[in-house]
């Protein structure tokens, strides 16, 4: 892909991150991309509870393990690939420092594990923090190194103007099989069950509706240039049919459009990416849609914002009196600093 130009992957030398930062490195290499990587040092870990298990241990030889390592994974990941790859440390908190940092390029790679069960179960795991906030394509690696993918099933909405990320998809992928699956509502067909309309109606008006969707995609592949593509309409939950489409054709990539009707809406109830990637076992590929409005492929830094935040943490931080007061007070103190309100800080 032409526009993809620059990736960031970060890692915490975990096996998730290891995954992760593999697959950013093949990908860089067939796209010819500049590489960075990005390793965050919590402060917070070097006091607490942890501490009384291992040795004290300080931010500066923090750092110098960090670079140390990141050093020699540039090394060998520019030798192997023959990437431009770079390595940067920062010191704070980790979730921050990714976001902000993700804004400058056009892919963001990340691993998916959950680290804290409590955390997990309260504000998601770090990868589905992350999916909230940043407004750049997120690949989240869940699979072993795959040397490209294979099956790509792509969850398209008809009323959000699917092409460009039809057109990423196959870019992003180009071997791949495609795979296209689009949920319909089922509110009507509930509304008839509800109102005793007879099953042979019911069936009749659910085939036109998957009919008439199917003639739509077909119609929009036609016109991108698009063939050879499988396609499945059905009645339902998007979440859950994706999945099990998913695993149907053993997809090894889905990809979906980001588009939550609002911040406080994603925090609090999950985003339909959101909760597919809490079930699906493959890598997704989310990229959020008014990046992809009027762009054929992957859109480079500087467009992606335009209908969107200057700060993709300026929607995060206008939360914490609503969205984050609305988790109990004791569960949010527990889960870290970074989760108090601003008057629990000021008190503080």
């Amino acid at each position: 892909m032409t526009s993809l130009d620059s990736i960031l992957v970060t890692t915490d030398f975990s096996d998730e991150a290891h995954n992760a930062v593999r697959q950013a490195a093949f990908i860089a290499a067939r796209h010819k991309s500049r590489l960075t990587l990005l390793h965050v040092v919590d402060p917070s870990l070097l006091k607490g509870p942890r501490s009384w298990f291992a040795p004290p241990c300080t931010i500066e030889h923090k750092l110098a393990v960090a670079h140390a390592a990141l050093g020699r994974l540039a090394a060998d990941l520019t030798e192997q690939h023959d990437l431009r790859v770079s390595a940067e440390v920062l010191v704070g908190r980790p979730l921050e420092h990714v976001c902000r940092k993700a804004e400058k390029f056009d892919l963001l790679v990340i691993g998916s594990k959950h680290a804290n069960l409590l955390k997990s179960l309260i504000f998601g795991t770090a990868a589905e923090q992350v999916l909230r906030l940043v407004r750049r394509p997120v690949l989240v690696v869940r699979q072993a190194l795959q040397t490209h993918y294979e099956r790509v099933l792509i969850a398209v909405d008809l009323e959000r103007e699917p092409q460009s990320m039809l057109r990423s998809a196959r870019a992003f992928a180009p071997e791949a099989s495609l795979h296209v699956i689009h949920a319909l509502g089922s509110q009507r067909m509930n509304r008839m069950l509800a109102s005793d309309v007879p099953s042979a109606v019911i069936r009749e008006v659910g085939d036109g509706e998957r009919q008439r969707s199917r003639a739509r995609i077909r119609s929009m592949l036609a016109s991108i240039g698009l063939t050879g593509v499988r396609i499945s309409v059905a009645h339902g939950d998007a979440p859950q049919l994706t999945v099990q489409r998913q695993q149907e054709i053993a997809a090894d990539l889905i990809v979906l459009g980001k588009d939550g009707p609002s911040a406080l809406c994603n925090f609090l109830l999950g985003s339909v990416p959101q909760r597919v990637l809490s079930t699906a076992s493959c890598d997704v590929l989310v990229v959020p849609k008014p990046a992809l409005r009027g762009h054929a492929g992957m859109a480079s830094p500087g467009t992606w914002l335009s209908a969107g935040p200057r700060n993709a943490l300026e929607r995060f931080d206008a939360l914490p009196e609503t969205a984050t007061a609305m988790v109990p007070r004791r569960q949010r103190l527990a889960a870290g600093p970074e989760w108090r309100t601003p008057s629990e800080v000021q008190a503080a």
